[in-house]
């Protein structure tokens, strides 16, 4: 079992839980260190699985953007909110099969994949991801379609991306918008939600109490993190964190996944306790 032996009350660690924008790669670009990282925790058999609200990215597609990066994973090493929203309308919405997206082809085929039919026709459900060719036309769709009674859902509520020139407008910047239109507020998929990091407890098979929690994002990150009842860290190298007394603090907060070492390599002075 690898411990991550940061303070004298911190636990054993069983498993890694991260997220990837802002914590392994800023858009194109890898964050070399965490690459790195990474690649030391899977050397010295510590299992991780990736949670990402991007649903631009298939699973396959993130397996090969970390290879690219020399980081190999398999398909149980990552988890999307595109496929987690196709199966939480699957499972939770069995009746309703008609399905309006704006986003991404991949959350389009993740929703596809799973029998439900794409539609701009009397959608029964309305899901918006990041959409970078988002149009008047398809907001006022997904507008009139909530207005007469569909279901709204939101692959994550992210409001900026790390990009490797800075930052770009997320999923949540548009949803806002057509959420404040429709005075209807919408199930939301990703993190801060703890869907995708009860779907990762599932595939690692670790516990809470020994399962870490990586993210970049206080907001999203570190609260689904926190909620699903896991120790938490907060990585400085994505985007800013705003101050908000509402939100619960990571635990550790590190400037770079360097700070956090193995067993013996861990040096305590390395990490700044959040109190």
């Amino acid at each position: 079992m690898a411990e991550l032996n940061m303070h004298d009350d911190w636990p054993p660690v069983d498993g890694i839980i991260s997220d990837l924008d802002g914590v392994i790669y800023r858009g194109k670009v890898p964050i070399v260190d965490a690459v790195e990282t990474f690649n030391r925790w899977q050397g010295r058999g510590l299992p991780f699985c990736f949670v990402t609200n991007n649903s631009t990215h298939t699973p396959d597609d993130v397996i090969s953007k970390l290879g690219g990066f020399g980081l190999s994973i398999g398909p149980r090493s990552v988890v999307t909110s595109a496929v987690t929203t196709a199966e939480l309308i699957r499972n939770n919405h069995p009746q309703l099969n008609r399905v309006y997206v704006i986003g991404a082809p991949s959350l389009v085929g993740a929703i596809a994949a799973v029998g439900l039919e794409v539609t701009d026709r009397n959608p029964q459900v309305v899901v918006m991801g990041l959409d970078r060719l988002i149009t008047h036309e398809k907001m006022r769709i997904a507008v009139n379609a909530i207005l007469d009674g569909a279901v709204f859902i939101g692959t994550n509520p992210d409001l900026l991306l790390p990009t490797e020139s800075g930052f770009e407008p997320g999923a949540g910047a548009a949803l806002a918008a057509v959420a404040a239109a429709t005075s209807t507020k919408p199930l939301i998929v990703g993190k801060p939600e703890v869907h995708m990091i009860e779907t990762a407890l599932a595939l690692l098979g670790t516990s809470r109490q020994s399962t870490l929690m990586i993210g970049d994002q206080i907001a999203t990150d570190i609260q689904a993190g926190k909620r699903a009842g896991l120790p938490s860290v907060l990585v400085t190298t994505g985007v800013p964190s705003r101050h908000d007394p509402t939100l619960i603090a990571p635990d550790f907060t590190v400037s770079s996944l360097t700070q956090m070492r193995l067993g013996n390599d861990c040096s305590r002075s390395m990490l700044q306790r959040r109190i």
